[in-house]
């Protein structure tokens, strides 16, 4: 791999704490690039979808996996996919600017960044940005449905009494791996959203030169995509807690509330990460205005 890697003893808390400090928070912005990380729980989401429908009882999918997580049919899903497929493209175009603006902004935070800078400068982004949500997605999707589908298919051949507490250990095994392969695809976004916005390189390039730094630095990245993992699924719990409790509004509002204060940070985090990592130096100079 080119490029000579910066900091390379360096931890991901000094990077944290420099990202929190130069963070515009709250943030837009921030929610926009929180929202278009969730690739990897829509793909599993969807997989999941798809098991149920296969088998024909979204209970027995949810039983079998056993996280007792609702599922949507396939309306619910279907219906989901439309409000979120123009969600997405928004948030691809605000959530590429974002992180492109990161690069050039100071830890004193002296040029914030704000939703209609994030907008200007995401303008050239948007497609490529949404293609690698979609790719994630689509590998998220897949993993999720190799790793728990034979589960669910032994499940419905047998039922969950007769596996007992073989059921309950495979189970147990599928979940953390697919969990453990999300958290890996949560850092692969970030790090091939923080190379595509830096060079003039294709989506496929892009994922493939994340993938060469995580290779690159398993240990550093291994903890990095447990923190991302970690911080999200808080925010997605709190999230959920407050649908549960108080209605989907509430929940969509609880989302939007700490997507705006973490997700500048996020932003900012795997911005100065990116170079630790072994990443190169931009090819494009700091945003006018």
């Amino acid at each position: 791999m080119s490029g000579t890697p910066q900091a390379s003893g360096s931890q991901p808390t000094g990077g944290l704490s420099e990202a929190i400090r130069g963070a515009a928070i709250p943030s837009l912005a921030g929610v926009a690039y929180e929202l278009s990380g969730l690739a990897w729980v829509l793909g599993g989401a969807a997989a999941l979808t798809a098991l149920a429908a296969l088998a024909g009882d979204a209970e027995l999918v949810s039983d079998a996996v056993g996280s007792g997580l609702p599922i949507p049919g396939p309306a619910g899903a279907a219906a989901l996919f439309l409000v979120a497929l123009p969600l997405l493209l928004v948030c691809a175009r605000v959530g590429g600017g974002a992180a492109r603006l990161s690069i050039h902004n100071q830890p004193d935070g002296a040029q914030r960044t704000t939703l209609l800078r994030a907008w200007a400068e995401g303008k050239t982004l948007q497609t490529s940005a949404a293609a690698v949500w979609i790719q994630i997605f689509g590998m998220m999707a897949c993993g999720t449905f190799v790793l728990l589908g034979p589960l669910v298919l032994l499940t419905a051949l047998v039922g969950q009494d007769a596996l007992g507490p073989f059921g309950v250990i495979l189970s147990g095994l599928a979940l953390v791996l697919t969990l453990a392969y999300a958290a890996e695809l949560g850092a692969l976004h970030q790090l091939a959203l923080a190379s595509l916005v830096r060079h003039e390189r294709g989506v496929g390039s892009a994922v493939l030169h994340g993938w060469r730094l995580m290779r690159g630095r398993p240990g550093q990245v291994r903890r990095l995509a447990a923190m991302e993992f970690f911080v999200r699924a808080i925010v997605l719990a709190a999230a959920g807690l407050a649908s549960y409790l108080a209605g989907a509004p509430w929940g969509l509002a609880q989302l939007a509330v700490l997507a705006s204060l973490v997700g500048s940070a996020r932003c900012r985090a795997w911005s100065t990460v990116y170079p630790q990592l072994g990443g190169l130096s931009a090819t494009t100079g700091p945003p006018q205005g």
